[in-house]
């Protein structure tokens, strides 16, 4: 084919011009091998990122399936010769986990329950409205954003404690109805879609709560369901405002039963069966992850395809 190409060029091209279509031949080879070279460097390259973040669930799994004398030696080996099955086992009724699933679950359901009442209003009100302080608002937000839970724990309980919000339902799902990662994620959502479709609704003297409720809801469906999946696992695995927040252990929660598997009056803590009791409480998470997976890369990158 290249033989055709040059026979062709020297009866249509001077020698200069044909040493120069030469040149950019050869630089177009060139150019395809490097970037050929250099897609599989970036696949190896994810495929070593790749086994980095599954390695240590894998270790977690490999270390709930050993005995204890195994486990103790901290082996950074995966294989198991003799599978424990029974570490699960032990572990769900030494933790009770089977009242705090529940606990967990009710938990989870009722924040990402109610918090859409307030969320998405909020980040409607934001998004499109205009209103005396909203960059005053907007920026205290922000700024309560980006202290860290820890830092107003103290002052939040002396607050709730006064309230008498310790120790109930109420108390613990409030802070997650005002929740600033939600609003600010639903407001850049509203704000993505175009403004003609917003300026139609109105012209056909559509309502706030019909154009949120009806348009733009469904709009943002990707987000929305990357938000409850994200939200989920944030619940599902909240330790210490539920360790704070309860005394009773009605209320508390399945990773604040888990750290009980650590907790021994003598010899050493039972390696093989907290990683047991932690893949139990790590399952649902990485289930509801693996069949959402394609919902939060679209809500991330949108529908565009991306070439690696």
């Amino acid at each position: 084919m290249e033989d055709k190409t040059f026979t062709h060029l020297t009866k249509a091209y001077s020698p200069k011009e044909i040493k120069d279509k030469e040149h950019f031949l050869l630089w177009v080879r060139i150019k395809r091998r490097l970037l050929y070279c250099l897609k599989i460097v970036n696949y190896l390259v994810l495929i070593a990122v790749g086994l980095m973040f599954v390695y240590p669930f894998t270790w977690m799994a490999s270390m709930s399936l050993r005995p204890l004398v195994d486990a103790l030696s901290f082996d950074p080996g995966i294989w198991v010769a003799d599978p424990q099955w029974n570490n699960y086992l032990y572990a769900w009724n030494q933790a009770r986990i089977s009242h705090y699933v529940g606990n967990s679950v009710k938990y989870s359901i009722l924040v990402m329950g109610l918090q859409y009442f307030t969320l998405i209003p909020a980040a409607f009100g934001f998004a499109t409205m205009k209103f005396k302080g909203k960059k005053l608002l907007w920026g205290s937000k922000l700024l309560g954003m980006m202290l860290p839970a820890e830092a107003t724990f103290i002052p939040v309980y002396y607050f709730y404690s006064k309230m008498g919000l310790v120790d109930n339902w109420f108390g613990l799902i409030m802070p997650s109805l005002v929740a600033m990662f939600g609003i600010f994620m639903f407001k850049n959502a509203f704000e993505a879609i175009p403004g003609e479709v917003l300026e139609a609704a109105r012209m056909d003297k559509a309502k706030n709560r019909t154009i949120m409720l009806k348009i733009m809801v469904p709009m943002i469906a990707p987000v929305l369901i990357t938000h409850l999946i994200t939200s989920f696992i944030s619940n599902w695995n909240e330790y210490y405002w539920v360790l704070v927040m309860t005394n009773r252990e009605s209320l508390r929660t399945l990773p604040v039963a888990l750290r009980g598997l650590l907790q021994v009056d003598e010899g050493v803590p039972q390696w093989n069966v907290a990683m047991a009791g932690t893949m139990i409480q790590l399952a649902p998470i990485l289930l509801m992850y693996i069949f959402a997976s394609g919902k939060i890369k679209t809500a991330m990158v949108g529908d565009r395809k991306i070439k690696i």
